[in-house]
């Protein structure tokens, strides 16, 4: 039996500009027709047949 010694490789990068920004919280109450969904849930692999 041969030994394979794994090996590992680091790069390391920094962000030129923003990747994410949070969204403004604000105390407005809005109903559930302005919820943002899935439209086509073609893909659910959960769904019961």
């Amino acid at each position: 039996m041969k030994y394979i010694k794994p090996s590992i490789a680091i790069d390391e990068a920094q962000a030129a500009e923003m990747l994410a920004e949070s969204l403004p919280i604000i105390d407005k109450t809005v109903d559930g027709s302005q919820a943002l969904t899935k439209e086509d849930n073609a893909w659910d692999i959960w769904e019961e047949e």
